[in-house]
C-alpha cells in the first residue's frame, strides 16, 4: 500500500488522514504534514485508522511532532489506531505522552479551550 496523508479543517483542529506504512521512507512526507499543520498554531489530530505498519522512524516523527506542538503552544492528538499500531505506542510509552483517543469527536472533546492554555506535555523524548 502506498503512503498518503490528507488534510481536512475541522472547527476546533486540522485532521491528518495518514494512509499506508509509516517508515524511514515515508517519515519525511509524514512528518512534513504534521510540522506545517502544528506551525499554523492549530490544534491537529492525526486519523491513524488506515495506517498498516508505524516502525521507530514513525514514532520519532510523532515524538518530534508532539515537541514542537508544545513548543508552539498547540496539541497534537491521535485516533483510531490499528490494535497493531496501538500496542506498539503502549509498548514504548509513547501514549502516555501523546492523547490517544477513539475517534475524531472524542479528540476534539478533548481539545483545550480557544480561551485557555493549550495542554501538551512533550514528555521527555
Amino acid at each position: 500500500m502506498d503512503f498518503d496523508v490528507n488534510l481536512m479543517h475541522h472547527d476546533r483542529c486540522t485532521l491528518l488522514r495518514v494512509q499506508g506504512e509509516i517508515d524511514v521512507v515515508s517519515r519525511p512526507k509524514f512528518e512534513a504534514a504534521m510540522f506545517d499543520v502544528i506551525d499554523t498554531g492549530v490544534p491537529l489530530v492525526v486519523d491513524m485508522r488506515q495506517v498498516t505498519f508505524c516502525d521507530s522512524t514513525g514514532l520519532n516523527a510523532i515524538v518530534a511532532a508532539n515537541r514542537r506542538a508544545g513548543e508552539r503552544g498547540t496539541v497534537i492528538a491521535l485516533i483510531a489506531l490499528p490494535e497493531r499500531v496501538r500496542r506498539v505506542f503502549r509498548i514504548t510509552g509513547i501514549d502516555k505522552f501523546v492523547p490517544v483517543h477513539a475517534t475524531l469527536r472524542e479528540a476534539v472533546g478533548a481539545l483545550p479551550s480557544a480561551a485557555g492554555p493549550a495542554r501538551s506535555d512533550p514528555g521527555p523524548f
